[in-house]
Order: C-alpha cells, then sequence, then structure tokens
C-alpha cells in the first residue's frame, strides 16, 4: 500500500496544472502567439482578429508613412528645380555681362592698336624702325597661343542635398 499511495503522489506532482482561459476561464486548448496568454479555441479566435487589426493599423501607418515620402520627396525636386531655375537665370545674366566685358576689353585693346598705327604714321621716318621694333615687343602678348588676354574665373554653384531625420529607429 505504501507504494500504491506513493505512485499517486507521484502522478498528482507531474499532472499539468489545471489552467484556465485568461479571458472567458474555460479550459485553455493553446496559447496565444500574440500575448502568450493561455486561451481557449473561441477566444483564441478573437485574439487572431485583434492581432490581424492591429496589422491592418500598422499597415495604414506605414502606407501613410510612404505616401507623405512621396510627396516631400516631389516637393524637394521641386525645390530643386526652382532653384536651378533661379541658378540660371543668375547665369544667364552673368554671362551677358561676362560679354559685355570682353566686348569693353576687345574695344579699349582695339583702340590701342589703332593708336600705335596713328602714332607710326606721324613719325619721322628716322624714328620708326626704332619704333616698330619697340611695338613689336610690345605686341607679343596677347597672342592666340598663350591667350593672355582674358583671364575667366567660373564658380559653380553647388546643390545638396543632406537627409534631416535618421532612419535609424526601429
Amino acid at each position: 500500500m505504501c507504494d500504491e499511495s506513493m505512485a499517486n503522489d507521484q502522478s498528482v506532482a507531474f499532472q499539468k496544472p489545471l489552467r484556465k482561459c485568461t479571458d472567458c476561464k474555460k479550459p485553455p486548448h493553446m496559447q496565444c502567439l500574440h500575448c502568450s496568454k493561455h486561451v481557449c479555441i473561441d477566444c483564441g479566435q478573437k485574439h487572431v482578429a485583434l492581432g490581424i487589426q492591429q496589422i491592418d493599423v500598422a499597415q495604414h501607418v506605414l502606407n501613410d508613412k510612404m505616401n507623405i515620402v512621396d510627396r516631400l520627396s516631389a516637393s524637394a525636386k521641386e525645390r530643386v528645380d526652382a532653384e536651378c531655375t533661379r541658378i540660371l537665370k543668375q547665369v544667364d545674366t552673368q554671362r551677358d555681362q561676362a560679354f559685355a566685358q570682353i566686348d569693353q576689353i576687345v574695344a579699349q585693346q582695339k583702340e590701342q592698336i589703332r593708336n600705335k598705327g596713328v602714332t607710326l604714321n606721324e613719325l619721322p621716318l628716322d624714328e620708326i624702325s626704332s619704333y616698330i621694333q619697340r611695338m613689336t615687343k610690345e605686341m607679343e602678348d596677347p597672342n592666340e597661343t598663350n591667350n593672355q588676354l582674358f583671364h575667366i574665373d567660373i564658380t559653380l554653384p553647388k546643390i545638396q542635398v543632406r537627409q534631416q531625420l535618421s532612419t535609424a529607429r526601429k
């Protein structure tokens, strides 16, 4: 009899504790993957429906955020395009100013060359040879090979895009 009572004591010790559905107190048939509660079949279906509803809400939020990112992208591209248009207008103005400066420099150079020709025509014959030598030496520059008449300095505009918000948050 001692063996029998000992066997009964051991079987009681190894029996699963009696659990109840955490929602309705019926015997549980499963553990919810969503919240780890022990639930019956009916309550388990409710938990699945709740999980699906939460996933739908979260998916809606994610879709809204993707739409916002698309709109922000379009807005940023519009700003870049507007800035490019503004820069191009400035570049057109600067080009026109540069052309005017080139024309002014050319007019001054031509005037100096014409003045040398006038001076040459007014010189006495005995001074012409030395004047031509001086004039030739003075007029070595500018020429087409060294292009020292114009110095053109160009600074390009720069458009830089940086991400402001960190996407490292998960």
